[in-house]
């Protein structure tokens, strides 16, 4: 069992490594672009009063874009929601109607072959 426990631990220890290099990695891009846009904004050819009014008119852009597809997913979640109930109702009264009778006739013919049975 030694061998195995070693061989598990490097394996083990080369996964920590490997994602640990991955969230290196993650970090140097997120820097790199925070690095990017303070470098924009720094050296951008308007003034800062434009810069604010664009950031702030792009903002309200996304959250408007945000909203309204918010919005048309909430209406279509509703609108599945209600054709699943719909369906899921169809499917129960067309099973209570179907098998509980089957059941029903089923059971009566049991119990008539153990009269009989017993009759013999």
């Amino acid at each position: 069992m030694g061998l195995i426990n070693y061989f598990e631990e490097k394996r083990l220890e080369r996964e920590r490594a490997i994602r640990n290099e991955q969230v290196i990695d993650s970090l140097k891009f997120l820097a790199s672009i925070g690095a990017g846009f303070t470098l924009g904004v720094l050296f951008a050819k308007k003034s800062g009063k434009e810069t604010r009014k664009d950031i702030s008119n792009a903002t309200k852009e996304g959250l408007n874009y945000v909203g309204k597809n918010l919005n048309n997913a909430k209406n279509y979640i509703k609108d599945k929601t209600s054709d699943m109930k719909e369906a899921i109702a169809e499917k129960y009264d067309e099973i209570k109607t179907k098998t509980i009778p089957e059941k029903i006739d089923d059971f009566e013919d049991k119990v008539e072959d153990v009269k009989e049975e017993i009759k013999k």
